[in-house]
């Protein structure tokens, strides 16, 4: 019986990853001032990756490789005025407004108080915690994790200081690495609801084979796939 909901927050329950791809294309705008026609995205890529273990996953991380990668595509000629313009996008960046998916708040409706809900994003404190709290959803949970990394680990971690039990979890989300492989992992289910885009880091070539793992087009039809696993409200 699943008596405990997961959700993944980015690109699960709101627009985000539209903001990196966007704010990508305005760097692209001021690296070719220097370099015309330069494809910025293979070089970002891998100084996002150089520097993951040291500022972690989020937007002031995106924003500080940016900077580095602009300096490095144009051999040190960009501009301190230009830098700063970098900086301002990373700005814009944390203070966008929240753009909920279509049918989140209806799902939540549907199942909060009928499960335990949590919610388990990665990222950095401050930007994840201003987003939870300017999206208006945060009452829709039980408890609110923000780590680090989304890895078995850490899932063992969020869910032995709550007192889940992971064979009773499910846990949805966007990236199978993050939201789908760790859980399933532990013995617990988990529902992949693929977004528009996605991270190269997020990328995965293959469906797990596990009875537990459920795909669905859309989050609105998670209550419909709750009710044909027989999942167990806390209301019964």
């Amino acid at each position: 019986m699943i008596e405990t909901l997961a959700f993944d927050a980015d690109d699960t329950l709101w627009h985000n990853e539209h903001l990196f791809q966007d704010t990508q294309e305005k760097l692209a705008e001021i690296v070719g001032r220097h370099r015309p026609g330069e494809d910025i995205a293979e070089a970002l890529y891998a100084v996002e990756m150089r520097n993951l273990a040291l500022f972690g996953y989020g937007i002031k991380g995106f924003t500080l490789s940016m900077v580095e990668a602009a300096i490095e595509l144009t051999r040190g000629r960009i501009a301190a005025e230009e830098i700063h313009e970098i900086v301002q996008l990373g700005k814009t960046m944390m203070t966008a407004p929240v753009d909920l998916l279509e049918g989140v708040e209806a799902v939540l409706d549907a199942v909060s108080g009928r499960y335990r809900t949590l919610l388990i994003t990665k990222g950095d404190m401050v930007d994840q915690t201003s987003k939870i709290e300017r999206s208006g959803l945060a009452g829709h949970f039980d408890q609110v994790e923000i780590v680090p990394r989304k890895d078995a680990a850490t899932y063992r971690r969020v869910f032995d200081r709550h007192g889940v039990n992971a064979a009773q979890t499910l846990m949805v989300g966007n990236s199978m690495p993050s939201d789908v492989l760790p859980v399933l992992e532990l013995g617990g289910f988990a529902v992949h609801v693929p977004y528009a885009i996605l991270w190269a880091h997020e990328a995965h070539d293959a469906d797990p084979v596990n009875e537990r793992f459920h795909r669905l087009e859309r989050l609105g039809d998670l209550p419909v796939l709750l009710r044909r696993l027989g999942a167990s409200p806390r209301s019964s």
